[in-house]
């Protein structure tokens, strides 16, 4: 395989999904957000975070989370998924009738329907090592609450290799709301594949979305290839423009909260991400901006 691969590289139209596209209106978001807020300035601390996602594409941090803020969302997830006609639960189903035939199932709306995700959303040093990877403040974007089931279904999904396409350049957290082992279906990411495609006899990565785990793993080498187990209170941070995916619990059920945080709407367009303007209006003045890109209502 290494005589028919050419590596692409970042900034290389070719390593980015819509190529010049994308970088040009990547390029134009940012010098806006730059200018919109002239006077943003990351901790030291955080760029040296940043430098080492730089490097990697992602990073751990133990023992970082308020484990009883934790509690309490996992807690409200289960109140929500427990019942399916709870106004928040998306799919419209319990997880006792979900686990029969689903992967996984998620909150609705969760900026608007789990206010127990504020203190994480909101948090001081997440916003910190957001802005000083994107270098500009940072806005949310997506965001999404989900629980992972033990089934015999096949991988399917966010399950098989991808690379999210939201944005040339943004961040994603993951909190688990439950410890997770190697059993427990942890996040699993390509390490330095964020900066680093390619092409095989001429064909793009970026020609199809999914790519089968055999291959990947053996185009970046299993010494790339990283299970982010993660005890509940650690931090998991990525840029999943690298190869990654969701490993299949096996033992135990996962339940994840991930956050998006960008300097433009992801994809370019309107994500559909609601916030309560009476929510928006009792925020401290210094969190405002990162409802920049979400719908008031």
């Amino acid at each position: 395989m290494s005589q028919q691969l050419e590596w692409v590289n970042w900034p290389d139209p070719k390593s980015v999904t819509k190529g010049y596209e994308n970088l040009s209106k990547y390029s134009e978001a940012y010098i806006k957000r730059k200018q919109q807020y002239p006077d943003y300035q990351p901790s030291n601390n955080a760029i040296n975070i940043a430098l080492e996602l730089e490097e990697k594409g992602y990073v751990k941090i133990e023992n970082f989370l308020d484990i009883k803020q934790i509690d309490l969302l996992h807690q409200k997830v289960e109140e929500i998924l427990n019942d399916a006609n709870h106004p928040a639960n998306q799919g419209k189903i319990s997880q006792e009738d979900a686990r029969k035939d689903k992967l996984y199932i998620q909150v609705l709306q969760p900026f608007l329907n789990t206010p127990e995700i504020f203190p994480f959303v909101f948090n001081d040093f997440i916003i910190d090592v957001a802005g000083a990877y994107l270098d500009c403040m940072p806005a949310l974007c997506t965001c999404n609450l989900r629980k992972s089931f033990i089934t015999n279904l096949p991988e399917g999904g966010t399950q098989i290799y991808h690379s999210d396409p939201n944005s040339p350049r943004f961040l994603k957290f993951f909190i688990y709301l439950n410890d997770v082992d190697l059993n427990s279906g942890p996040f699993c990411y390509v390490e330095g594949s964020h900066t680093k495609k390619f092409e095989v006899n001429g064909h793009n990565w970026n020609k199809q979305y999914n790519w089968d785990l055999n291959i990947i793993n053996q185009i970046y080498g299993e010494d790339k290839v990283k299970y982010l187990t993660a005890k509940k209170g650690d931090l998991l941070i990525a840029d999943t423009n690298g190869w990654h995916r969701g490993t299949k619990p096996l033992d135990n059920e996962r339940t994840m909260l991930t956050i998006d945080y960008a300097c433009h709407p992801e994809f370019f367009e309107d994500s559909g991400f609601q916030f309560k303007k009476s929510d928006f209006d009792k925020l401290d003045d210094k969190y405002k901006p990162l409802c920049d890109f979400l719908k008031l209502i």
